[in-house]
């Protein structure tokens, strides 16, 4: 209902601006007429117990009335509200100041008996704020047919506190609103009524000032004023009447017809049965035309409420102790201090008791402690053995290449030589060169091959002598100067087989490439390691790489991948002074 209300009060903002215009001071009051005028009312005044609301009239203002009035407060306020609490689904409530709830209840319901008084309630131990069921009174604009019937009925609804409630009506702001309406087809008459009939619980305080209707302006016709202030302009014929199951409760501020203060009409509801309206005669407005569009405005405050009985339930409450409060309101909304209240406790399961749960713990950590050591000490030893098979592995397949195929291959580069020092043949004679060249040159691949695959050179140090050793013989078989600047390693860090089996690939297959493609009279390498990154440079003097060069024709995606499966990088530089630079770089952890 707050929200409603909330969106309603902001959808009527430009109504501050309608009421402001009606207030120059030199517009004249227009006397205000009531068609019961022995109902004129001069004040309105809220007793501080709150449920009783004094009505100060004039013609009624003996000591006997405060009296009586005195006697019924009193009366009204002696009747206590009851709270009865229904667990679960039960049908019969539950009694007692101390009530122990099961603690798989899926639902608590609390019956409020107010007996008419409006209440608000909270349970401690859950929440802070306080709550109150609330409801509407209404603004109401009525079109009607010639005959009186009703055609069209608009409803503006208020609920809860306006912004500006501060106890009563005297000491309230009020808060403008706006709205506009289409007059319907058939419509001859306008009434304008406030009006608390529904819903019946509604109850509370509801106050109307400054209306002001006006036709909106267009092609054909001026702007014409039905109603300003409340008062029809020109006029001095009675204008607004009470209503409803009780008119007692229809009252107001101003309402004398000398009076030039604006008329403030009030319905003080304390009765969850009946109603009461303050509305404007049937004939009592000018005439409106259908299809004309009518700015209706007007300012308000309101403190409004449920009476009669009504339930609050929670689901699932937490184990907790909790209490139910359910405090009496005034008329106005005012606390008054009149509680009633139920203490109720949700235990906590066995499952959930603190004890239980220690021992839990412990005999849970004494299990999860040896057996997860025994699993640490199964997974290291499996992985040690694992890696120790794979190690021997290796190392057998580096003893028989090097024993088996590396002595082979040396005897058939003898062979070669042999037959090419004894061949006078020419063209047998190249041939048996080059047999001896491939020779040598798998003898070269197979020693590289045998130093990859064994686990002993996983240092860096080692590393760092393979690619000086690999990088001079390529530029010698090349007979291409070589220069080598290469870091010393003066504290050895070991490196995985991964790491050293892509860096010295990558670096070969850029050699390979200067050493095809570039034309180079020099190579350079330069080794760093700087931090935890190891930084190698293969520089060459040659022409560098052209337009019409292809890089990944050169193997230089090959090596981008290298560099990437090991967390490096490969960047790539043609120099101003002639040549192409390789950088590789990788984290060696």
């Amino acid at each position: 209902m707050e929200q409603y209300y909330q969106a309603r009060v902001s959808s009527a903002g430009r109504g501050g601006q309608c009421a402001a215009n009606r207030r120059e001071p030199s517009r004249q009051r227009l006397p205000l007429r009531l068609a019961n005028n022995d109902s004129t009312d001069t004040g309105l005044q809220f007793t501080t117990r709150g449920v009783f609301l004094s009505l100060m009239i004039r013609a009624w203002s003996s000591p006997l009335f405060f009296l009586l009035a005195w006697i019924a407060s009193a009366g009204a306020q002696s009747v206590a509200t009851s709270i009865e609490v229904f667990v679960g689904h039960a049908q019969s409530p539950k009694r007692g100041p101390n009530i122990i709830v099961p603690y798989d209840t899926s639902e608590i319901r609390f019956a409020i008996k107010s007996q008419g008084l409006r209440v608000r309630y909270r349970l401690e131990g859950l929440e802070r704020e306080w709550h109150e069921p609330t409801d509407e009174m209404n603004f109401m604009v009525r079109f009607l047919k010639k005959n009186g019937d009703q055609i069209v009925q608009n409803l503006f609804p208020s609920s809860g506190q306006s912004r500006g409630w501060n106890g009563s009506v005297e000491n309230s702001a009020f808060t403008p609103r706006q709205e506009t309406i289409t007059v319907p087809p058939d419509a001859e008459y306008l009434t304008v009524a406030i009006s608390s009939a529904a819903p019946p619980p509604a109850i509370g305080i509801f106050a109307v000032t400054d209306i002001t209707i006006t036709t909106l302006p267009n092609s054909d016709k001026p702007p014409r004023t039905l109603l300003l202030d409340s008062r029809v302009p020109g006029s001095t014929a009675p204008c607004w009447i009470k209503g409803g199951i009780r008119p007692s409760m229809a009252t107001g501020l101003h309402l004398d017809p000398g009076d030039t203060e604006s008329a403030v009409f009030v319905i003080a509801d304390d009765d969850i049965t009946g109603h009461a309206d303050w509305a404007t005669g049937i004939y009592a407005l000018p005439k409106v035309i259908p299809g004309e569009t009518l700015d209706v405005c007007w300012q308000e405050t309101h403190s409004i409420g449920t009476g009669g009985d009504f339930a609050a339930t929670y689901e699932r409450l937490p184990s907790g102790s909790y209490r139910f409060v359910v405090e009496s309101l005034a008329l106005s909304g005012a606390p008054l201090h009149v509680r009633s209240v139920v203490s109720l406790k949700v235990p906590l399961p066995y499952w959930k008791d603190a004890e239980f749960w220690v021992g839990c713990v412990a005999v849970s950590a004494i299990i999860f402690t040896l057996a997860g050591r025994q699993l640490i000490r199964r997974k290291i030893n499996r992985h040690l053995r694992h890696a120790q098979l794979i190690t021997d592995e290796r190392l057998r397949i580096a003893r028989d290449l090097h024993d088996d195929f590396g002595t082979r291959l040396s005897h058939i580069s003898l062979l070669a030589s042999y037959a090419e020092s004894a061949v006078a043949e020419p063209e047998a004679c190249a041939t048996f060169k080059q047999i001896s060249a491939m020779s040598r040159e798998l003898i070269s691949t197979l020693s590289e091959t045998v130093w990859m695959l064994n686990s002993n050179n996983n240092e860096l140090e080692s590393l760092v002598n393979f690619l000086c050793r690999l990088v001079s013989e390529l530029c010698r078989l090349s007979e291409i100067r070589c220069r080598i600047d290469a870091m010393s390693v003066t504290a050895n860090r070991t490196i995985s087989h991964e790491f050293r089996h892509n860096v010295s690939l990558a670096v070969k297959e850029t050699v390979n490439n200067a050493l095809k493609h570039s034309a180079a009279s020099e190579i350079h390498l330069r080794i760093r390691l700087e931090g935890a990154v190891l930084k190698i440079t293969v520089t060459d003097n040659g022409i560098g790489l052209t337009p019409e060069a292809n890089p990944a024709g050169h193997g230089l995606d090959n090596i981008a991948q290298r560099m990437a499966a090991i967390r490096g990088k490969c960047a790539l530089d043609t120099l101003a002074a002639g040549g192409f630079s390789v950088s590789l770089e990788a984290p060696i952890s």
